[in-house]
């Protein structure tokens, strides 16, 4: 009989089962060596988006084309005690009040001064970063520089992109305010603490630099 190359052509036969289970193995182990990719990108736990004062200024005039991720604390997160370990290395914080009402440096070197930072015209002689930090205020002039002392650390401690607010842009805004009683984000837009002019919704000094402290 003549064999037929189509009919008597080799069926596929099963594996035994220990070859399949020595394949198992194999497939397992080439998982487990294999390299495994990981983003080093690192993001803040609590984290927004945000923009820079520029675009935010002409929100209602353009599209925001360029967007960041920040992850800054507001003054009230840096003026805690529990957080001044996490205060940027070049900053000494204090510790709260003692009895006597002072401020007690927690260390050695001396507590940071905003006239230090900042300069001396306009600013709060003889007040360290925490004392400003700690004013009871939201708005207006005291508003304003707990804010720009809660973005410099921010800056500092890698929260907020250069960008967007660099502890430079934090000194000028200050010195802007201190000398003409506003800042300009962009030509023909002044921000005053809490509002714009002209008048906008997204204006004024302080409700920008909250978009970059979300935390």
């Amino acid at each position: 009989m003549t064999p037929d190359p189509l009919h008597d052509a080799a069926e596929p036969v099963a594996a035994p089962e220990a070859v399949r289970a020595g394949r198992r193995r194999l497939l397992r182990g080439g998982l487990a060596s294999a390299p495994v990719l990981l983003s080093l990108t690192s993001r803040p736990v609590t984290a927004t988006t945000c923009t820079q004062a520029s675009s935010h200024a002409s929100v209602n005039m353009s599209r925001m084309d360029q967007m960041y991720t920040c992850g800054g604390h507001g003054p009230d997160y840096w003026k805690q005690p529990q957080h001044a370990q996490r205060w940027p290395s070049r900053f000494n914080a204090t510790s709260s009040t003692n009895n006597n009402n002072q401020f007690t440096p927690m260390n050695s070197n001396q507590a940071t001064l905003f006239d230090d930072v900042f300069g001396a015209s306009g600013g709060y002689a003889g007040m360290t970063f925490l004392q400003v930090l700690s004013l009871n205020a939201t708005g207006g002039r005291d508003g304003l520089a707990r804010h720009c002392v809660a973005a410099v650390l921010n800056a500092n401690a890698g929260l907020t992109p250069t960008d967007v607010l660099s502890e430079v842009t934090a000194k000028n805004i200050w010195a802007s305010f201190v000398s003409r009683g506003y800042y300009e984000p962009t030509a023909g837009i002044k921000w005053y603490p809490d509002y714009a002019v002209p008048d906008s919704p997204m204006g004024g000094l302080i409700a920008w630099m909250r978009t970059t402290m979300p935390a």
